[in-house]
Formats: C-alpha cells, structure tokens, sequence
C-alpha cells in the first residue's frame, strides 16, 4: 500500500530539521482563502509525485525555483519569472508565501547565504508582490528581509513602536470617534501601523530620523460607495488641520497596479496622521491584489481583473526579445512616481525617468520633435528628471528629430524602442539644430492670462480678482501685466494704457482656488465634492474662520484645459452659501 501525500510530507525532512509537513501547513495557511487548485498545489509543493490536475501549476513553480541572482536578472531568468507571472499570477503568489516562509526558518544557512536570500527577496519577490497587489504578503516579506539584513535597526525601530505604542492606541482611538461620529456612511473603520520596512526606507531615502518621524499613525475607512469617500475626505479635512500637498487621489487616477484609494494626511494634537478612504472593493483589492480574482468567488467582474492586470500584456509582446526583456526589468522591479499633463492625465514612471521618458508616452510624434518641457511653468531640458506630481508641457519643433545620445537620457524601455525607430526613420536626414525658448515664452505660461502682444507675466489683479469665464484686459506695470475685468474701475481709469489679454486654453502650473462663504457644517466637504466630481485632482483642502459667520476655503489643483476650469467655477458658484470664487 503506498503511503498518502500527508505521510510523505511528515517523513521528508528539511534542512532545519523539520517535516515538510511542518513548512506546508504553514503556506497553506499564508493562503487561507485561495481556490481550491492554488491550495492543492501548496500541499504539494517540494514532492516528486503530485496528482495531475496541479503538475502544470507545480512545473511553472520548479521553473521559477532555480534563480538564483540577487538583483541583476539575466533575460533568461528574467524572461522565465515574468512569463510565469503573465500565464498565472497565482503561481507567483504561491511562491511569494513559500519565499515568506523560507525566510523564517533561514537561519539554518550562513550569514552570507541568509543575506543573499534576504537581498533577492526585496530586488525581486517584494516587488513583484507590489505590482501584483499582494500586499499582506509584500509587507511581511519586506520585513524579514530587513531583520535579516539589518538585524540591530529591526530591533530598534521595533522596540520604537513598541514604547510608544499606547500613546499611538490612544489616539488612533480618539481619531476614530471623531471621524464616526461625523461620517454616518462609515461601513468600517480601523487603525492601520506602518510596517517596520518602510519606516526603516524613510530613515535611509529621506535622512529623517526615527524620534523625528510623526506618521507612524494611520486610519483606514471603508465606505459603501465612491461618492462617500470623497463626502469623508471633506469632514476629515474639517475636522483636523490638512498637510499643504498631501492628498492623493488614486481613485480617480489608480496606480498601475489597479490601487485604488483616496490619502490624505491631516495634523492631530501635533503628530501627523495619515487617512485611507475606500470602498468594500477597492480594499479587498488593495489587500489581495489579482489575488482576489481567485481568492474572493465573485468579488469583481473579469473586465476589472483585466483592467489590473494590463501591465502584463507589455511583458508578453516582449517574450522573445531579450533586450527589451532586460529594460522590462527596469520598470518592474524600481519604484514609482507619477506626473501630470497640463489637461490633468496622470502618467507613472520609474524613478530615475526624464522629460524624454514623459514625451514618448505621451506620444511617438511628441517625443520625436521634443525639444524640452516646461516644467511647473518652468523650463527644462528634456534630460531633467522627473519628481513626483510636477505638471509638464512638452515642448515641441517641427525640425526636431531624434539623437543618438537620446537614448542616454530616456530611462523606460518604451522610449529607447520608439527612439530606436526613429533613429532608423530618419538615418539619412541632416542634423537639426534648436534653441531654447526665449524669456517671452517662457513667461506667458506662468499664469492663468497671457498677452500675445506684451512679452511680460500676467498675474490676476486683487481689486477685482477676475476669473475663468470674465471678460479681461490688461494693464502694463513695471515688469508685469495686472489683469482686470473689463468692467473693473481700476482697469477704466488707465483704459489707454490697456493691452489685449486671453485666458490660456491649458495650464502647466497647479492652481490655488479660493472660495469665500457664510459658514455652515459640512461646507467643505460639499465644496471638495463639487470639485472632485468635475474630475480635478485635488492636492491640498484647508478652511479657516475670516470673520464672525464666515469661511474661507483653499483647495490646490492640478490643472485642465480651460472649458473645464470654467464649468467648474459655475458650478462652486453655484455651491449654498458660496459668495465668492478667487484665483491666487
């Protein structure tokens, strides 16, 4: 009689002396939930013979299993754990829980052996578990990794968390009154700690030290629909004084990775706190990752799991190019950071990207005839890197053609393609040489208003604070052209001295909106609302008292063409109790 999988699990024996039996049970468990294959083949794993229905699962594991690098892929190796990743992500999330494990028990190896295991999970596995959504399993890898890499920081920024923990339990707990006691639409609501990895990569990438750092607090609210979570953001920015530049709308422009959520960070008896709001939906994902796509029967459509997982398709087209693999590498295992187009699309990129990167995925043509970009109104070169939310306007000449040494400055492996290409297009055409745009240009796109006609910057006059949809004209002041509405008394005294001024039809800079009111509860709330519905990001919500029964409300966005930017003022207008909009 031949003994059952179970018998043979409990007599193999690992190299830390224990069955494996013991390391399965404990995988299986990393993975309570999953369908019933992905739980099978986490039975089997590590055995010679397996039922029928998990060899194919189990044989894409075995060809993942023999890497060995630890952050330089080959293409070969690169080009197995990626296709792997496109034909079934469970198989990686399989390996990402026996990873998680292996490193628990990997101090029956030597030093070196644990660091080498340790390094390749945070330049590979962790990662991978980033793009995938995975994100129970991403933190907990990470962690191992760090207390295998830098045992003694572990310890102490783990004893860190543990002194101060009551004080931190204190207020998470006063937060959550607060906030449920003024968000009825609340479906759940919990404390969220910060794991030791990334507190650690805080202290290393931004020099600030453990005592000094004040956002190891975090609140995460569940809500029943997408208008909820935006109703929140607004009494949770009335509630608590805002941090200038610190919301993040990923639900109106998701990460690559199909993240979806809205962040804001808020100030609370002096300690910065940072808030999570969300629908049922975009938790679980937030949570699982593609996972839930097998994990949770149900929980999705198919077309949503494609939307997700529409990263992979790039690593498909580029299953036989080994060049193209190694640039692949680039782009999914760095980390990222996100820019803006003067209209408000939002783009992703690997940090370490430059303006030529931004140019090419805007579009092959764009990038062909760049010249340079105006960054947050300012001009840059096309070699410029990017940083995390600057608004950019590519600037373009029709004489442009792509260089050689382009490919130096384009980090993407999209761009280096598309340069590639064209360099092939246009091999036997001359050189052509520009310039950089003159002081004029550079400017007249420095505000809301430009004057074809007066090489000067156009700034919005306070006496009459024009905006988006008024009739305007300007008048000369020194260096600068104040500009007024037509009707404005000021403008009518120097009516000889005017010159002709357009609002722009798009922005490069983020803009400061202003509105005035009498107070009421919930005003900035209804007024966040009102703004993120027209589909503009929202960066930064404060409000402040300017008088007995009034309120003054400031909310920093990221630009759209100007058709927008003036529906959008009718509409605040058209907010209760609105009495004034101001551009700044």
């Amino acid at each position: 009689m031949h003994p059952s999988f179970l018998e043979i699990l409990h007599q193999k024996k690992r190299l830390d002396g224990s069955s494996f039996y013991d390391h399965n049970v404990k995988v299986v468990k990393l993975l309570d939930g999953y369908d019933d294959l992905t739980i099978k083949a986490a039975w089997h794993h590590g055995l010679n013979d397996v039922p029928e229905d998990v060899k194919p699962f189990l044989t894409k594991l075995k060809s993942i299993s023999k890497i060995q690098s630890s952050s330089k892929l080959g293409p070969e190796e690169l080009r197995q754990i990626l296709l792997v990743t496109v034909q079934d992500p469970r198989v990686i999330i399989l390996k990402l829980a026996i990873k998680l494990q292996n490193l628990r028990t990997s101090n029956v190896f030597d030093e070196k052996e644990q660091r080498r295991l340790a390094q390749q999970v945070l330049d590979i596995y962790a990662p991978l578990g980033y793009r995938l959504g995975a994100e129970w399993l991403r933190t907990q890898l990470e962690d191992e990794a760090l207390n295998i890499l830098y045992p003694r920081k572990y310890r102490e920024i783990q004893n860190f968390l543990q002194n101060t923990r009551e004080e931190r339990e204190a207020l998470i707990h006063t937060t959550i009154t607060q906030i449920k006691k003024r968000c009825p639409q609340i479906l759940k609501i919990k404390g969220r700690p910060k794991h030791i990895y990334s507190i650690w990569k805080k202290i290393t990438s931004r020099g600030v030290k453990l005592d000094k750092q004040y956002d190891h607090l975090g609140v995460r609210v569940i809500t029943k629909s997408v208008d909820d979570c935006y109703q929140v953001l607004g009494t949770v920015n009335e509630l608590f004084d805002p941090v200038p530049g610190r919301i993040k709308d990923y639900i109106a422009h998701p990460k690559p990775n199909g993240y979806q959520s809205i962040h804001t960070s808020v100030l609370y008896q002096g300690r910065r706190l940072e808030v999570q709001i969300r629908t049922e939906d975009m938790d679980l994902y937030a949570e699982e990752g593609v996972a839930a796509h097998w994990r949770y029967k149900g929980q999705g459509s198919t077309a949503k799991f494609e939307r997700r997982t529409a990263w992979l398709k790039s690593i498909m087209e580029a299953q036989n190019d080994s060049e193209q693999l190694k640039d692949l590498a680039v782009n999914v295992f760095t980390d990222e950071l996100f820019c803006y187009t003067p209209k408000g699309d939002v783009y992703y990129f690997p940090i370490g990207s430059s303006i030529l990167d931004f140019s090419y995925r805007v579009h092959e043509q764009v990038g062909n005839k760049t010249i340079g970009a105006r960054v947050n109104g300012k001009f840059c070169t096309m070699r410029t890197l990017l940083k995390q939310g600057d608004v950019i306007e590519v600037l373009t000449n029709k004489q442009q053609r792509p260089r050689r040494h382009w490919v130096k400055y384009a980090f993407t492996s999209k761009a280096r393609q598309k340069i590639r290409k064209g360099l092939k297009e246009h091999e036997n055409l001359p050189p052509v040489h520009w310039r950089p745009p003159n002081v004029r240009d550079q400017l007249r796109y420095a505000s809301l208003v430009e004057s074809m006609d007066y090489p000067a910057e156009c700034v919005l006059a306070k006496c009459c604070h024009p905006i988006p949809g008024d009739k305007v004209v300007g008048i000369p002041v020194k260096r600068l052209v104040r500009v007024h509405n037509v009707d404005c008394r000021q403008a009518d005294k120097e009516k000889n001295r005017c010159v002709q001024v357009n609002w722009r039809s798009e922005f490069t800079d983020k803009l400061l909106v202003v509105i005035q009111a009498t107070e009421r509860s919930g005003l900035l709330a209804d007024l966040l609302h009102v703004i993120t519905r027209q589909s503009f990001i929202v960066e930064s919500a404060s409000a402040k008292i300017i008088g007995e029964g009034h309120t003054e409300c400031s909310f920093t966005i990221v630009p759209k063409e100007y058709e927008l930017l003036v529906k959008l003022v009718n509409s605040l207008r058209n907010t209760a109790n609105v009495y004034k909009v101001i551009f700044s």
